[in-house]
């Protein structure tokens, strides 16, 4: 029985925190024992915990920032204390901003370390991390991998791993939403976080394609799915989410656009879409694109980040410029009106089942583990 310490740098479940809750949970427990330490109590902790994955809470201040230079020291040292007693054999770091830490620990240990690359970093940023000092790198897609590549990190060092959902879960989603909503035509939605920080993932584009669509078609309706976590977002005033929905009633396309705020019922959304658009123009890989090709739902997605790597165009879906609404409208159009809806929705269905399952990301992610003397 192998120990392998898992550092996640939120305690929270977001998207990297559902790939390290769903590689966790599949691992073979025969073969391998999980700990997970989390920087605070969260959802992710707490559905770790309830799966019987030992979890601890140990604070991991930003490495890079000048206010944790005090503190950054003194949560080193409990964490070498804690892996030293747990007789830990490798550390799987989730994401790059706690690898600082976990590139400390396996060396002070003299153990391997992994680091989960899930962001489209600087070339610059491979160094600043430590990303050149540790074993083995798994980035999710192709994109992510370019700046290892450019910062000359030797390819024996890297393993891409494309990232993997539960599709049987997203196999059994119900129609909810548009009776939830009164819908009695198509659904188009897209997903994700609405704040500032979040920009990229094209809501703006994406609304103004919903306008160019209305003005074809009296049967399609829009939904936005996801919350703003910003500050500003109590506030009446300044929220991302507000700025949005004043750029619907600005195109007068307000009353067919819906905002659901935030779901915890991901598979319902994805079975109540009609098709689902992901405007983004950096998206490191693309979690709800599988999730609704596993849905058996079409796929409109930019031809930038990792989504190229996903979807393929004119079979399980259709890739357009990115900050480009006109294109959207029409790809829209042309998967309604051309009647490619079921067509498309099966064969996303049958790549995400092939290709994107936990099943293979676990098995790939344990071939990886195995190449290690632990």
């Amino acid at each position: 029985m192998k120990n392998i310490l898992y550092l996640s740098s939120s305690g929270s479940m977001g998207g990297a925190e559902t790939s390290l809750y769903y590689l966790v949970k599949g691992l073979d427990k025969s073969k391998y024992s999980p700990i997970v330490i989390c920087p605070e109590n969260g959802s992710l902790s707490e559905k770790l915990t309830a799966q019987g994955i030992h979890t601890e809470i140990l604070p991991l201040p930003a490495w890079r920032k000048f206010r944790s230079f005090l503190f950054r020291s003194s949560s080193l040292q409990r964490l070498i204390k804690y892996a030293e007693t747990s007789k830990i054999n490798l550390i799987h770091c989730n994401t790059i901003w706690v690898n600082n830490y976990a590139q400390k620990l396996g060396e002070k240990l003299c153990i391997p370390v992994i680091c989960h690359l899930r962001d489209i970093i600087r070339t610059d940023q491979v160094k600043k991390y430590s990303l050149d000092k540790v074993d083995m790198i798994i980035p999710i897609s192709d994109a992510v991998q370019k700046p290892l590549d450019d910062a000359c990190i030797p390819s024996e060092k890297i393993q891409r791993i494309y990232n993997g959902v539960d599709v049987s879960l997203f196999a059994h989603g119900k129609n909810k939403l548009k009776k939830e909503f009164g819908i009695n035509g198509y659904l188009v939605g897209i997903v994700g976080q609405m704040n500032p920080r979040s920009q990229w993932k094209g809501q703006r584009e994406f609304i103004h394609a919903c306008a160019e669509v209305m003005k074809q078609r009296s049967d399609v309706w829009f939904a936005l799915v996801g919350g703003d976590d910003s500050p500003k977002a109590s506030s009446d005033h300044g929220s991302y989410i507000n700025e949005l929905k004043e750029l619907t009633r600005s195109l007068g396309i307000e009353n067919r656009v819906i905002f659901t705020g935030h779901r915890t019922d991901m598979p319902d959304v994805m079975a109540s879409f009609d098709i689902l658009v992901s405007a983004s123009w950096a998206e490191p890989f693309g979690r709800v694109i599988i999730e609704a090709m596993a849905v058996g739902k079409p796929v409109i997605a930019t031809m930038a980040g990792g989504a190229p790597e996903i979807v393929q165009d004119k079979i399980t879906g259709i890739l357009v410029p990115p900050k480009n609404h006109q294109a959207i409208a029409e790809a829209m159009l042309y998967v309604i009106q051309d009647n490619k809806l079921q067509a498309m929705g099966h064969a996303g269905q049958k790549r995400a089942k092939e290709l994107f399952s936990i099943e293979n990301h676990v098995r790939e992610v344990q071939s990886l583990y195995g190449r290690f003397e632990i």
